[in-house]
């Protein structure tokens, strides 16, 4: 449970263990320098190493990369900075990894690559696809805490559109597009770029295109380049052990899109993890853990977020976190911190995240 008089998040259950390539990083870091933020203070408070800009092989922390792009957002004002920079870096900067979707043979077999491949540029983060009435692709955090994140998420998710329409050549427009996490503030570019409507708070982060786009063939095809990519690549991922989810986070993970419609309970949450009531009681038992807890402690982070935004109203947050009443809600805000949301909220905008632990930073 949080400390009373406290806003600090929880930090039980948050080991950073996957990690990725630091390219995403050093693109933010890069874009600090340019606005004239001191780089060198960002990395240490998201807990990134110092030799990221200098070491180009070097890899991070996912969940410190996810802190990392959340200062830089705020430092910047960039309300769209994953989107930003999955628009304008240069593709080539993925390395392999854009190299060997680019030359396969169609953009099915691209997008497969990606989802086969992804642990090895970032070991939390899964990519599935599925040919259906529509062509989707999902992206799923693994071990990560999804209600950390918003800007890597755009990122990826604009970032594959992007590669769609360069290695087909055609101004591709999604089906569908749906991000777990809710987004304020102007999203006209971001619709603009998309050509399509963007689902804020959906159930899973999702794009989907008309079925046939998964037959397009790609400009950049190169059959001999691809066999031989494919076949290291495949050494590579024989030789890594598969990263496990943590059962917490994937509790957490399911009860964040489930929060504002009301239905989080054991046995929805057990459900969507394919497991009985109690089957999950007892592993969590197993963990020194209680689903009870982990949804008020989940609340608890959550809770502080949206209140660093000024656009929620108090009942806005009480439907967001899955109360009935905004009287549940600030009777549960005062057992966690010992004060008001009104006041934790004066107290949150009229200090400066830069001076926080980056843990305290959604």
């Amino acid at each position: 449970m949080p400390q009373r008089n406290s806003l600090q998040p929880l930090r039980k259950g948050l080991a950073a263990l996957p990690t990725a390539v630091g390219v995403l990083s050093r693109l933010a870091a890069e874009r600090a320098m340019q606005a004239g933020e001191d780089v060198t203070s960002l990395l240490k408070e998201a807990g990134l190493p110092s030799n990221l800009l200098s070491e180009n092989h070097v890899r991070v922390s996912v969940r410190s990369q996810i802190l990392f792009l959340n200062m830089v957002a705020e430092a910047i004002k960039d309300n769209l900075l994953g989107f930003h920079i999955a628009q304008e870096f240069d593709l080539r900067e993925l390395g392999p990894f854009y190299y060997v979707m680019a030359s396969s043979e169609k953009l099915g077999d691209a997008i497969s690559r990606e989802a086969h491949y992804s642990s090895i540029v970032n070991e939390g983060l899964r990519i599935s696809y599925q040919k259906t009435s529509v062509f989707t692709i999902d992206f799923e955090y693994v071990g990560v805490q999804r209600h950390l994140d918003r800007h890597e998420m755009e990122f990826w998710i604009t970032c594959t559109l992007r590669k769609s329409r360069f290695f087909t050549n055609r101004g591709l427009t999604p089906a569908y597009v749906g991000f777990v996490h809710r987004h304020e503030g102007d999203l006209s570019e971001m619709e603009r770029y998309f050509a399509c409507a963007l689902n804020f708070g959906a159930p899973a982060d999702r794009i989907s295109f008309d079925l046939q786009t998964a037959d397009l063939p790609l400009i950049t095809a190169d059959p001999f380049l691809n066999r031989f990519l494919v076949e290291d690549y495949d050494r590579v991922i024989a030789q890594r052990q598969s990263n496990q989810n943590p059962l917490r986070t994937r509790v957490e993970n399911a009860i964040t899109p489930r929060l504002p419609h009301g239905n989080v309970s054991i046995v929805s949450i057990a459900n969507d993890l394919g497991m009985s009531p109690r089957t999950l009681s007892r592993r969590l038992a197993e963990e020194g853990l209680t689903f009870s807890g982990i949804l008020d402690e989940l609340r608890a982070v959550l809770a502080r977020s949206y209140l660093r935004n000024k656009e929620l109203s108090i009942s806005q947050i009480t439907w967001l976190l899955g109360y009935a009443e905004a009287s549940s809600f600030v009777h549960a805000f005062q057992r966690w911190t010992g004060m008001s949301p009104s006041h934790a909220r004066r107290q949150l905008n009229g200090s400066s995240s830069r001076n926080n632990h980056p843990e305290n930073h959604p």
